[in-house]
């Protein structure tokens, strides 16, 4: 077991221990045995998934959730019994086509809105496979957060784009029926004094305000989307840890689609991003902060959860960790399973209830 070294002093190795204890029993989890400030999550359904190299999911309820099939340019959305509920989508620039399917977001009425970078473009439709609705968004925005008839996300200034490091995340919200862009702000670097002076993406917290994820492992709390300050708090779980061979398998994947396999051998030396891309962060029906990260995600994954600043405990899952949702007391996590004897990882959807999950704060 990799050690967990608390960052500020603030947040005790005793305060964590408890918080964990408090949740272990109140939900029926089992407490890992050598280190008692993770507390483990069993799943109470799993589901397939399709081979992609989107690791995108999106609860439409709590009992239905969709994810990309990359490769054949479809979504497909199932139920957490099995059932299949619809497959849909083609390559092409026409209605219910896509050209660069890129990520999903839950829309209102039991919908999905599929994200298409390459035709700037969300559409919405029924799990059945049923278009909806869609509308252009502007150019080089990625939505990640729909409310009512806004749309939160961001836009994206590279400034070097073979690595995906040294652009500007620009936070913007959008109106859903035409398009129309409301209000970004820009200058986020000068209202977060970070350690590497970067803030990344990040998501509004359902109350006016954003979090953030910085650097290796900051997280940045804006109080309010145009607050003049925001406060940076170090990760209290955060230590060094090298990629793993998965991690390298999944690197050069990346790698040979761009053509060039330059950046592998300072990957391998490199210590992990404590925050797993492209969708770290979420918010449970109670509020709480949920921040997936990069540890270990070989045999087990970990979630960090946290009220507002203040850390709460870590829960760990089976697997390796892709993307998840939270929806009301659901949480699914897409994940692959350990590979077989051709190298080769299934997919599924492992789903869980989080009702009684109580950190006792």
């Amino acid at each position: 077991m990799l050690a967990v070294v608390p960052r500020d002093p603030r947040i005790t190795r005793s305060t964590v221990v408890a918080a964990a204890f408090v949740a272990a029993a109140t939900t029926g989890c089992t407490p890992e045995p050598s280190d008692p400030s993770i507390v483990v999550l069993k799943p109470v359904a799993t589901t397939a998934a399709p081979y992609s190299r989107i690791d995108d999911i999106a609860l439409v309820t709590p009992d239905i959730a969709c994810v990309i099939d990359s490769y054949e340019f479809r979504v497909h959305c199932g139920d957490r019994a099995g059932d299949v509920l619809g497959v849909f989508g083609r390559k092409g620039d026409g209605p219910g086509e896509s050209r660069t399917l890129s990520a999903l977001e839950r829309g209102a009425d039991g919908s999905v809105g599929i994200i298409d970078l390459g035709l700037n473009r969300l559409s919405f439709y029924a799990t059945s496979g049923k278009l909806v609705s869609q509308v252009s968004m502007p150019r080089g925005f990625l939505p990640h957060k729909i409310f009512d008839q806004r749309v939160l996300g961001i836009r994206v200034e590279w400034t070097d784009q073979a690595t995906g490091d040294g652009g500007t995340w620009i936070p913007r919200e959008v109106d859903l029926l035409s398009g129309d862009v409301l209000w970004e702000r820009s200058d986020l670097e000068d209202v977060a004094d970070t350690e590497c002076g970067k803030v990344r993406k990040g998501w509004p917290d359902g109350r006016g305000g954003f979090v953030f994820w910085a650097c290796q492992d900051e997280l940045v709390f804006l109080q309010h989307r145009d607050a003049k300050g925001a406060s940076v708090v170090a990760s209290p779980t955060y230590f060094e840890e090298l990629p793993n061979q998965r991690d390298v398998d999944g690197y050069l994947t990346g790698i040979f689609a761009m053509g060039s396999e330059d950046y592998v051998a300072e990957y391998r030396k490199t210590p992990k991003r404590w925050f797993l891309t492209p969708e770290p962060i979420n918010f449970d029906f109670e509020g709480r902060l949920w921040v997936a990260t990069t540890r270990d995600r070989d045999t087990y994954s970990y979630i960090d959860v946290w009220n507002g600043q203040q850390y709460l405990g870590t829960l760990r899952i089976r697997d390796r960790l892709m993307g998840y949702d939270l929806l009301g007391t659901t949480f699914a996590a897409l994940v692959e399973r350990t590979p077989g004897p051709n190298g080769i990882a299934r997919r599924a959807i492992d789903w869980y209830d989080i009702s009684a999950l109580d950190f006792g704060s």
